[in-house]
């Protein structure tokens, strides 16, 4: 039997056995070696781009590339990275940006682009840029209405607040780039010649220093600033303070030396009161409403004239005027002055006038009484005249009184021994004319 081919094909597995062993320790490094992984994909941070508030944790994630990293960015003033790190994330907090990139819109948050770049341990590098937003922890966006006049001219503006006048003042806080409703404000005059109004109108006192206030459901909150009417022209300083963290903010605002604009308007513009009869003046009450300038208003009257309430509240609020009874010559140039908080003033005329009426002459009614008893008294009707009745007794025991148009005369007792005349009489006058009553009594002394 030939064991020839047999010799061969153990010996060619002899061959690749040995080979296949030397393979195994060349690819073991001599039993202590390790090979080399492949990259876990390519190197990337996410996000690719973000919006970053300084003082606010960020947190960047690094997918893909070989760890160790080296993390590290261009702006270390701002967010200060330089370390190596074999976590698939890393933290920071930006600082405030002193410096901001160009061509900024006005209105947009000032804000400085940093470049955060990453390099793994096979030398791959990736980076993304990053936009970090100024933020003083709770910042704000104010804005004020006032009726200042804008002074004229195209384009011109109306100044943020002027003498005499009320400015609304509107902030809205931002704390970490967020709006917050039902958040508590407080404001403080620092310098100016300003006060806050309280908001209700009952509460006393009304202009104060410093007022509380809390945001509504937008995030933003509402003062009113009333300036003086004298204030000059200057730059007014007030504080608002975050309740919750305590932290304060100074804001600045322009008060401009202007007249007041707005007038006080009356309704009737003027007053007009007529008598009913030529020897009578105009006589009566009127209501006038107020309208426009800045409430509170006072109210004065000159003399013959009377005024109530003495002070106003609030625009549409009414005065009622009241002119007493007077005979000719009227008064003249009579007037009711309105006030308001501002220093405008707005007046009303007022005019007393005599009636054209012809009075119906003054005359009693019975003229003669013919038997007054002691103790007695007797009623006597007056007609006519023109009012302002007065009696004089010639009888030293007879009394007279007048009530409305009934003249009582009484003949008094207790005479004792004198005798007093048998005869007497009642003189009435309106001042115009005169009308007699003749009295007798009887008997002429009464004990």
């Amino acid at each position: 039997m030939n064991f020839e081919p047999l010799r061969r094909l153990q010996t060619k597995l002899s061959v690749a056995f040995l080979a296949a062993g030397a393979l195994i320790l060349t690819s073991c490094g001599g039993g202590g070696a390790t090979g080399s992984p492949a990259a876990a994909g390519n190197l990337q941070l996410l996000p690719g781009a973000a919006t970053i508030y300084a003082g606010v944790p960020y947190t960047v994630n690094i997918v893909g590339g070989r760890p160790p990293y080296l993390v590290t960015s261009n702006e270390q003033t701002l967010i200060e990275l330089n370390f190596t790190t074999s976590s698939n994330s890393f933290q920071f907090v930006a600082r405030n940006p002193g410096v901001v990139d160009v061509g900024l819109d006005p209105d947009e948050v000032p804000r400085r682009s940093v470049i955060i770049e990453v390099r793994d341990s096979n030398g791959a590098s990736t980076s993304n840029t990053y936009s970090v937003l100024q933020n003083f922890f709770t910042g704000y966006r104010e804005s004020y209405q006032s009726t200042c006049a804008s002074g004229g001219g195209a384009g011109a503006v109306a100044p943020p607040a002027c003498s005499g006048t009320d400015t609304l003042i509107t902030i809205f806080p931002v704390s970490n780039g967020t709006l917050y409703g039902n958040r508590e404000f407080q404001f403080d005059r620092v310098r100016g010649t300003y006060s806050f109004v309280e908001p209700d109108p009952a509460t006393i006192p009304q202009l104060v220093d410093r007022i509380r206030v809390r945001t509504d459901q937008e995030g933003k909150a509402i003062v009113r600033m009333r300036v003086a009417a004298a204030a000059p022209t200057q730059l007014a300083t007030y504080k608002v303070t975050d309740i919750l963290t305590g932290v304060t903010t100074d804001l600045v605002v322009l008060i401009v030396q202007q007249s007041v604009v707005d007038t006080i308007s009356l309704v009737p513009a003027t007053l007009e009161f007529t008598g009913g009869l030529s020897t009578q003046c105009g006589a009566g009450t009127a209501d006038v409403f107020v309208f426009g300038g800045t409430p509170p208003y006072s109210v004065t009257a000159s003399a013959g004239l009377a005024v109530s309430p003495t002070t106003v509240t609030a625009s549409g609020g009414k005065i009622s005027v009241t002119a007493g009874s007077t005979s000719p010559p009227c008064p003249a140039n009579g007037s009711v002055i309105v006030t308001d908080s501002g220093g405008a003033v707005g007046t009303l005329p007022v005019t007393l006038v005599a009636g054209g009426g012809t009075p119906t002459p003054l005359a009693a009614s019975p003229t003669t009484i013919a038997n007054l008893n002691c103790g007695n008294s007797v009623q006597v009707t007056l007609i006519g005249g023109v009012g302002g009745l007065s009696s004089t007794s010639t009888h030293p025991r007879i009394t007279s009184t007048i009530s409305a148009t009934s003249l009582t005369m009484t003949r008094l007792a207790g005479d004792g021994a004198t005798v007093y005349p048998a005869t007497g009489s009642v003189t009435v006058t309106d001042g115009a004319s005169i009308v007699t009553v003749t009295i007798t009594a009887t008997p002429a002394n009464c004990p």
